[in-house]
């Protein structure tokens, strides 16, 4: 490990401890002046990261993207990439987008491969290429991409898709299960809840779909809601259905919201001002049932500040 290796390493690891994280700002900007391009990256992630221990400013994360992308840096080039695609920070620029993700996906960067992926399935920015977007998927699998085994997943378990494979789906979304990706949770819970490659099994769907709740994902809350609604692989509760879906419609499911508002309407007409009206009470007690950050898709802490780990 050299020198720079030493800073960089001793920078992210004054950052996991908030006692010594402002002595790690300065210990990682100060290796992204003397030229390291991953501390380059890493420091302009800290003002896009709500919680970090600077100012916020995304036109300063941006150019610290910029600097460590334009020396060559795989991380920082998916990023400016992103910021591209995205256009929160930069305008909107899919040409450019394409252009980095290119860059850093061809260095292997996992994410930047499925994002590559991504655009060239539905044709974001490039002419709409299935082929060319299943084999960036697919070299983003290689690198254990939980994102790129469900848009894989997804390609090979639509019933309209010429590429139909239950068997490998099934697969995909079990690998990225496996390693505890919540929405695969709910894929792997629907493969098994419509019976596609499979006879239908609600037991192991109610199952999958708890397993999701658990590490709260929102299409999980909705399913298991419903499955306790309807009674299909589990015993009929009412209580334990609408806590479910008013957790899902809490992270702006619009399944459960629609749903709960037409169940809501039919009950006004009944119970209006009882008490004994169990929506009613459940929805008075869900929010006290878990908390939820009010911004799911920050960068934790814990991962550094970054969106994504290197693959």
């Amino acid at each position: 490990m050299n020198s720079k290796e030493d800073a960089y390493a001793a920078a992210l690891k004054l950052l996991e401890n908030k006692d010594t994280e402002m002595e790690g700002v300065t210990a990682l900007k100060n290796a992204a002046e003397e030229g390291d391009t991953r501390a380059m990256c890493e420091y302009g992630l800290l003002f896009n990261t709500p919680g970090a221990p600077v100012t916020q400013n995304p036109n300063e994360a941006f150019q610290w993207y910029l600097k460590s992308a334009e020396y060559g840096d795989d991380r920082g080039q998916f990023y400016v990439g992103l910021s591209y695609y995205e256009g929160k920070i930069v305008e909107q620029d899919h040409a450019s987008a394409l252009k980095w993700f290119t860059l850093s996906a061809e260095k292997g960067y996992a994410i930047a491969q499925h994002y590559l992926g991504h655009m060239y399935y539905h044709g974001n920015g490039v002419p709409q290429d299935e082929r060319e977007a299943i084999r960036w998927f697919k070299l983003s699998v290689d690198r254990e991409c939980n994102e790129a085994r469900v848009a894989l997943g997804d390609i090979y378990s639509n019933p309209k898709n010429k590429e139909v494979n239950y068997d490998l789906a099934f697969k995909l979304y079990s690998s990225a299960m496996a390693a505890k990706y919540p929405i695969a949770y709910y894929k792997v819970g629907m493969m098994h809840y419509q019976g596609d490659g499979r006879p239908p099994n609600y037991i192991t769907a109610s199952k999958c779909f708890r397993e999701g709740a658990e590490l709260e994902s929102m299409e999980c809350y909705y399913m298991l809601g419903m499955m306790y609604y309807q009674g299909r692989g589990v015993e009929k509760d009412t209580s334990r259905a609408y806590r479910y879906l008013n957790l899902a419609d809490q992270r702006g499911y619009q399944e459960a919201t629609e749903f709960l508002a037409k169940i809501e309407s039919t009950r006004k007409k009944k119970t209006w001002g009882t008490n004994n009206d169990p929506i009613r009470n459940t929805r008075l007690r869900t929010p006290d049932l878990l908390s939820f950050p009010e911004d799911d898709s920050a960068p934790k802490k814990g991962g550094l500040f970054g969106l994504f780990k290197r693959k």
